[in-house]
């Protein structure tokens, strides 16, 4: 999948619709090879992508896949895909895990080689599909904390650490260690229970979102490793309508339209520690993920300057899953992925059932019915009006408080020219290169 939210052939090289969008054929890329020798075929493929398709946690997270009637071979190397409707979502979701090759032997560009309680360790595959690695092995370990990490990379003991929290980028980075950040298709936001009183009115929704100052949490929180959030749609998608003008900051108008919905400051509760507030709602968070928590502060010192009264509950994470899996809540904070493809917004806010990744509750009927237009459309034209349209609808009836599409950051030694991609560097190990105006290093 690229940033911009289409589909990229990999193992594909092309793929066309027919039968008026009910049927899907998928020409393999020629000279694709398992790292056991044996070549990929067309039979091959549609057996791993059946297998793939009948796994509940893949009809979950790629819905497009339960669509899908049959998954034939047609000759050597095409995939013949029947639909039951047609289903535009689908060439992105089939960027689903697969295991293709006997016992897990995979058609990368690395082998593994061992994996075990102390990490794994790769090969390079010098028959992979897309030009032999410029890297020999590629050592993965494992350390029990980031301070751990941090050391092994400062000393030179290791290469790359694979995930610097914010606060750390400055600590980390000097002449010898590069930090290479990248938009995440995942946001920061507080859902709602659909079903709770106090958010059952999109006006209160929306003061909610118009009381939060997006920039100061990215600078505060996140040490500016992020964008503001105003919507579950990813911005950088390539049928995205950057002419929609999102929640601005607003708290006076967030207090006006709360006491319009009928929402006045009232004395504190019971509990002599509780504030006087006009709305208290409880948000559930994930106990011991700490930026997750700062953010939960930061947004509680936000709405208290409104006069609302948000406290967090920390449970143990599966806890915090059971409790959203039974809608036992009022909010919750999460980590969302939302993008690149607009089929990941859809699994959380594109249908009304409260069960699975629709445990909101959100519902919306044109909001349901755009997402259904996406669903079936190919039409690039007719893709953007509809995303544009569903843009004003999730601003003006919003499903939760977003807050901020986050960021990601890998530190490297700069012994590595990188290919500068706009995303994860992981991505392009393939591609990397050694300085040769600097001491040679390992690759672990």
């Amino acid at each position: 999948m690229s940033v911009d939210g289409r589909a990229v052939p990999r193992l594909a090289e092309k793929w066309t619709w027919e039968n008026n969008g009910r049927r899907l054929r998928v020409d393999l890329r020629p000279g694709v090879s398992f790292h056991d020798g044996t070549p990929l075929t067309a039979t091959i493929a549609a057996e791993a992508l059946s297998r793939a398709v009948a796994l509940p946690a893949n009809r979950a997270l790629y819905p497009s896949v339960t669509d899908i009637t049959s998954i034939s071979a047609d000759g050597a190397l095409q995939l013949v895909v029947e639909l039951s409707k047609p289903s535009a979502f689908l060439p992105d979701d089939l960027d689903l895990p697969l295991s293709l090759g006997p016992d897990g032997v995979g058609t990368g560009a690395f082998r593994l080689t061992r994996r075990d309680s102390s990490g794994a360790e790769l090969e390079r595959f010098d028959r992979y599909y897309l030009g032999v690695p410029k890297i020999d092995r590629i050592v993965v370990l494992v350390s029990d904390n980031l301070r751990t990490s941090w050391a092994r990379l400062l000393r030179g003991e290791v290469d790359m650490v694979t995930d610097v929290p914010p606060e750390a980028v400055e600590f980390i980075q000097n002449d010898d260690i590069q930090v290479i950040s990248f938009a995440r298709s995942f946001q920061f936001l507080i859902a709602f229970n659909a079903r709770a009183t106090s958010f059952r009115s999109p006006a209160v929704r929306r003061a909610l979102n118009a009381a939060i100052n997006r920039e100061a949490l990215i600078a505060n929180v996140l040490q500016g490793q992020g964008h503001p959030a105003t919507g579950p749609i990813w911005p950088q998608h390539w049928a995205y309508d950057s002419s929609v003008q999102p929640f601005g900051f607003d708290p006076r108008g967030a207090v006006s339209a709360l006491e319009a919905e009928g929402y006045q400051l009232q004395p504190g509760s019971d509990d002599a520690n509780r504030p006087p507030a006009r709305l208290r709602f409880t948000c559930l968070l994930p106990a011991e993920f700490s930026l997750l928590e700062r953010i939960g502060l930061e947004v509680q010192k936000q709405l208290y300057d409104i006069g609302v009264d948000v406290q967090f509950d920390p449970l143990p994470p599966e806890e915090y899953s059971l409790r959203i899996s039974e809608g036992r809540f009022e909010a919750v904070l999460v980590d969302m992925i939302s993008g690149p493809a607009l089929a990941r917004p859809h699994i959380f806010w594109g249908a009304p059932r409260r069960e699975g990744l629709h445990a909101f509750g959100y519902a919306n009927a044109e909001a349901l019915r755009l997402f259904e237009l996406l669903g079936s459309s190919t039409n690039e034209a007719a893709t953007r009006s509809a995303v544009g349209r569903l843009q004003r609808v999730l601003l003006d009836d919003p499903p939760a408080l977003f807050l901020a599409w986050n960021e990601r950051a890998r530190a490297v030694r700069r012994q590595f020219n990188i290919p500068s991609s706009g995303g994860d560097p992981l991505f392009t190990i393939p591609q990397w290169t050694e300085n040769t105006d600097r001491q040679p290093v390992s690759t672990q």
